[in-house]
C-alpha cells in the first residue's frame, strides 16, 4: 500500500477530486474518492490504460459514453432482497437506471469494433426491459401511478372522485344553509383530519350538531363535521383507504419483480460503475492533453514533455520536461531555488501514481514508466513540534525508515535530502544514504544544492545529473529541466534579484573565493549556453514547421485545382455525349428521311438533307478543345504544291501531297493522307523558311568543299575532331528516333534556335544507330549551321555513334 504521508506529499487527493468530479454518477465518485483505484498488477493498470484510449477514442468520434440517468439504487435493490416493497419514486428511479444501463450496454455493443474492451464491461449489463419497461409505463412525469396501472386502480380512483363531488356538493349546500350560516365563522369549508368541516364560532357550538375535530389557536373557532356528512365522510375515508391499497398492492408486485433480478440490477450497476470511472478519467485525461503510457516491468523513468497534472487542471502554466532515471538509478537534481525541482519530483511521482491507477500521463506519446510497488516521499518540512522533532530530525526518521524498507522496485523521492545541518556533514551522509539505497536497487530522484552530490554523480554510473535553468539575463529561473549536467544553485543572482543590496552580494562573492565563484559562474554559463542553443533550436523548428504549413497548403491548393479541372472536364465530355447522341439521333431520322423519299427525291431535297447532317456535326464539333497552331499565311491554290509545308486546323502540320481539287487538296502526315478544305489550310511559313535557309546552306558547304582550303571544322570519319561537352541534362538533349529525316532536320533545326536563345554551350541529338542515314543527314546539317563550332560523336558516357553533340558558338 502506497503511504497515505506519500499521498498527501504528491497531492494524489487533488487529482482524485478533480477525477471524481468528472465522473456522472455517484457510484464513480464513491469509488474515485474511496482509494480502490490503484491497482495491485501491472497487467490491470495496462488493460486499465487501454480501456481508457478506447473511451477517448469514443469520445473524438462524437459517440461519449451514454451515463446519465444511472441514480443510486443499490440500497433499493437490498430492500427488496429482503421483501421490502419500494415506495413509488424508488421504483421510478430504479427502472430509469435499468433503462440508462441498458441504453449504455445498447450505445458500447453497436461500437464493439471500435471499443472491444468496454464492449466487453457492458456485455455484463443484462436486458431488464421485462422490469422497467411496465414500471415506467404505470408512473406519469410527476412519479404518480396512472389509472391503467391495475384493472382496479381506475374505478377505485373514479369511486372515490365521486363521492368527493358529492361531499363538496353538500358542503356547498351547508354554507347557504339558515340553520348553520349565522353561528359560521366565515363562509367557507376547510378539512381536519381528511374529513370534511365547518368553522363554527364558539357560541354556536349547540346549535350546529356534529362531531368536533378541533379548535383554532385563537380559540374562537371550532371544527365541527356537521352529522349529515358523517355518512359521506365515512364513505370517502373508505374509498380512500382502497385505493391505497390498490397502489400499495402494485408497488408490491413491481418490487416483486426488481427482487427477481436483484442479482442483475447488482451487476449492472457494477458495470456501469466501472464504464463511469473509465470514462471520467478519459475527460480528465483529454482535458491535461495526456497519452496513454508504456507500462514497464522494469522500474524506469522515461518521460517525454512530462507536465505537473495539476498545474495544467489549475490552468497555470507549465514548462514541459524530459525525465529519465534508468532502473536501480538515482538522478540528482540541481540548480537554484524556486527554479522547478520540486515540480519536477512531484511531477514524476504522481506519473509513477497515475501508472499504478492507470491513468493516461500528461506526458508525450511514447513515454515509459516503470511498475513501482511503493513509493517513498520525503518533501517539505518534517519538524513535529508534538514529536519533539527538529526539521533534520523529522528527515532523519522518514530515511530511517526508508533505509528499511528499500527494495528493488521502490521509487524514492526526496527533496533537499540531508538538510538543516553542518553543510559538509549533510553532504556526507547524504552520499552515504544515496549509495546504500542504490545497492538495494531502489530507483530515486533527490533535489539538493550539496556540491559533493554533483561530483557524485558525474563519478559513479548508479547516478545521474541533472539541473533546472536559470536565464541569467532576466536572473530568473526558466523551470526547464536539463538531464546530464549540474546546475549552479545560483543562491548570489537570486539574493540580487530579490534587493539585496550590490555590496552585500559582492562581498559574498569574495567570501566564496575565486574557485567557489568561478564553479559557479562557469555552471551557470553552460546553462545560459544551452538555453540559448534550445531558443535557437525552437526558433528552426518554428520555421520548420511554418514551411511544412505552407508545403501542405500548395499541395491542398493543386488537389483542389486539379478536382476543379477534372469537374469541367467531366462536365465538357457529358456535354459532347449529349451532343453526340443529339446528332446520332438526327442522322437516324435522315436516314429514315432518305430511305422514304429514295423514288421521288429531288437534287433540292437531297440538299436539304446534308444540310441537316451537317448541324450536328458542329454541335459536336463545338465541344472539341481548342488547339494552338504554330503561326501562319492563308493558303491559295496556287501555293498548294506537292511537297509545300502547311498546316491544318486539328491536324497540325502536314505536307501537301496532290494539287488542290474542287477546294480540296490533299495532304499528308507520315503514312496518313487526307482530304481537306483549303479554307482549313495555312501555309507553314516558318518551316518554308527554314527550310529555304538549309537549302542556302547546304549549297553554301558545298562550295566551301571545293575550295582549296580545308573546312573550318576538322571531321574524323565526317564527324569534327575534340572537344569537351559540358553534362548532358534534359534540356540540353533532343530525341529524334523513329522521325524522317526532313522532319528530324526539321525538330533538330528548331533545337538549336532554342539552345542558342538559351546561351547553351553543347546540345546533344540522340538519332540511334539504325541504318545510318539519319546519323549522317543530322551531321552533315550541324556541320554545315552557321550557329554550330563543332560537331563530334557521343563518348562511350554520352551513347556513344547513336549521339551526336554539337558545339555551339558563343
Amino acid at each position: 500500500m502506497i503511504s497515505h504521508k506519500t499521498l498527501e506529499d504528491l497531492g494524489w487527493p487533488t487529482l482524485v477530486d478533480h477525477w471524481a468530479k468528472r465522473c456522472a454518477t455517484k457510484r464513480g465518485d464513491a469509488k474515485v474518492r474511496g482509494g480502490g483505484v490503484l491497482l495491485d498488477e501491472i497487467v490491470a493498470a495496462r488493460e486499465r490504460t487501454r480501456e481508457v484510449s478506447e473511451a477517448r477514442d469514443l469520445s473524438s468520434r462524437g459517440e461519449r459514453l451514454p451515463l446519465g440517468g444511472i441514480a443510486e439504487v443499490a440500497g433499493a435493490i437490498e430492500r427488496v432482497r429482503k421483501s421490502a416493497a419500494l415506495e413509488a419514486a424508488e421504483l421510478v428511479a430504479v427502472a430509469s437506471t435499468g433503462r440508462s444501463l441498458t441504453r449504455l450496454r445498447a450505445h458500447l455493443r453497436e461500437h464493439a469494433e471500435i471499443a472491444p474492451k468496454l464492449a466487453a464491461h457492458a456485455a455484463q449489463i443484462a436486458d431488464l426491459g421485462h422490469v422497467y419497461h411496465p414500471i415506467l409505463e404505470a408512473f406519469d412525469p410527476e412519479g404518480k401511478l396512472v389509472d391503467h396501472a391495475s384493472d382496479a386502480l381506475g374505478p377505485l380512483r373514479r369511486a372515490l372522485a365521486q363521492i368527493k363531488a358529492q361531499l363538496e356538493k353538500r358542503m356547498d349546500a351547508l354554507l347557504g344553509d339558515e340553520r348553520f350560516s349565522a353561528y359560521l365563522q366565515d363562509v367557507y369549508y376547510t378539512q381536519r383530519e381528511d374529513r370534511y368541516v365547518l368553522p363554527v364560532r364558539t357560541d354556536g357550538k349547540g346549535f350546529v350538531r356534529g362531531i368536533v375535530h378541533g379548535t383554532s389557536q385563537s380559540g374562537q373557532t371550532l371544527f365541527i363535521e356537521p352529522e349529515e356528512i358523517v355518512d359521506l365522510n365515512n364513505r370517502m375515508k373508505l374509498a380512500e383507504a382502497e385505493v391505497l391499497d390498490e397502489e400499495r398492492r402494485i408497488f408490491v408486485k413491481f418490487s416483486g419483480w426488481i427482487a427477481e433480478e436483484a442479482d442483475a440490477f447488482v451487476a449492472a450497476l457494477a458495470a456501469g460503475e466501472v464504464l463511469d470511472v473509465i470514462a471520467a478519467a478519459a475527460i480528465m485525461a483529454d482535458d491535461t492533453v495526456s497519452a496513454e503510457p508504456i507500462l514497464d516491468e522494469a522500474p524506469r523513468i522515461a518521460l517525454l514533455h512530462a507536465r505537473h497534472p495539476l498545474m495544467l487542471l489549475a490552468e497555470r502554466r507549465c514548462v514541459a520536461n524530459d525525465v529519465a532515471v534508468a532502473a536501480g538509478a538515482t538522478l540528482v537534481v540541481s540548480g537554484p531555488n524556486a527554479g522547478g525541482k520540486t515540480v519536477a519530483l512531484k511531477t514524476v511521482g504522481l506519473a509513477a501514481l497515475m501508472a499504478r491507477a492507470g491513468l493516461h500521463l500528461t506526458a508525450e506519446s511514447g513515454s515509459a514508466i516503470g511498475w513501482f510497488h511503493d513509493i517513498v516521499t520525503d518533501i517539505g518540512d518534517a519538524q513535529s513540534l508534538e514529536n519533539d522533532l527538529s526539521t533534520f530530525s523529522g528527515h532523519m526518521v522518514n530515511l530511517r525508515e526508508l533505509l528499511q524498507a528499500a527494495a528493488p522496485g521502490m521509487l524514492v523521492l526526496i527533496d533537499e535530502i540531508a538538510v538543516g545541518t553542518d553543510p559538509d556533514q549533510g553532504a556526507s551522509l547524504a552520499q552515504a544514504v544515496l549509495e546504500a539505497w542504490s545497492r538495494k536497487g531502489v530507483t530515486g530522484i533527490v533535489t539538493t544544492h550539496y556540491e559533493r552530490l554533483k561530483a557524485l554523480a558525474s563519478a559513479d554510473p548508479r547516478f545521474a545529473n541533472a539541473s533546472v535553468g536559470f536565464d541569467l539575463e532576466r536572473l530568473e529561473p526558466t523551470f526547464k529541466l536539463h538531464i546530464g549536467t549540474p546546475g549552479s544553485s545560483g543562491a548570489l543572482a537570486v539574493a540580487k534579484r530579490m534587493g539585496i543590496a550590490a555590496p552585500i552580494v559582492e562581498r559574498a562573492r569574495e567570501l566564496l573565493g575565486r574557485e567557489g565563484v568561478r564553479v559557479e559562474e562557469l555552471l551557470a554559463s553552460v546553462a545560459d549556453q544551452r538555453r540559448r542553443i534550445e531558443e535557437e533550436r525552437a526558433a528552426l523548428l518554428a520555421e520548420l514547421e511554418a514551411v511544412e504549413a505552407e508545403r501542405a497548403a500548395s499541395r491542398a491548393q493543386r488537389e483542389r485545382t486539379q478536382a476543379r479541372f477534372e469537374k469541367q472536364t467531366r462536365a465538357a465530355h457529358g456535354e459532347a455525349l449529349s451532343a453526340l447522341r443529339a446528332a446520332r439521333r438526327e442522322i437516324d431520322e435522315v436516314r429514315k428521311e432518305l430511305r422514304a423519299k429514295a423514288q421521288e427525291a429531288t437534287p433540292e431535297d437531297l440538299k436539304q438533307v446534308t444540310r441537316r447532317l451537317v448541324t450536328p456535326g458542329a454541335a459536336v464539333a463545338q465541344h472539341e478543345p481548342k488547339r494552338n497552331l504554330p503561326p501562319g499565311t492563308p493558303a491559295t491554290p496556287e501555293l498548294l504544291v506537292p511537297g509545300a509545308a502547311v498546316i491544318v486546323a486539328r491536324l497540325g502540320r502536314a505536307e501537301v501531297a496532290a494539287p488542290p481539287v474542287d477546294g480540296k487538296v490533299e495532304v499528308r502526315l507520315g503514312l496518313m493522307h487526307s482530304m481537306v478544305p483549303i479554307s482549313d489550310v495555312l501555309m507553314d511559313t516558318h518551316r518554308a523558311a527554314r527550310r529555304a535557309e538549309r537549302e542556302r546552306e547546304k549549297a553554301e558547304a558545298e562550295a566551301e568543299k571545293e575550295k582549296p582550303s580545308g573546312p573550318s571544322v576538322v571531321l574524323v570519319d565526317g564527324v569534327p575532331a575534340g572537344g569537351r561537352a559540358t553534362a548532358r541534362t534534359i534540356d540540353s538533349t533532343i530525341d529524334v528516333r523513329g522521325q524522317r529525316v526532313d522532319e528530324a532536320v526539321d525538330n533538330v533545326d528548331r533545337f538549336v534556335d532554342e539552345s542558342l536563345m538559351a546561351s547553351r554551350d553543347t546540345m546533344f541529338v540522340v538519332h540511334g544507330h539504325g541504318t545510318g542515314a539519319l546519323r549522317q543527314a543530322i551531321r552533315a546539317h550541324l556541320g554545315a549551321h552557321k550557329g554550330i563550332d563543332k560537331v563530334r560523336a557521343g563518348e562511350p558516357s554520352e551513347g556513344g555513334d547513336g549521339v551526336t553533340v554539337a558545339f555551339l558558338k558563343g
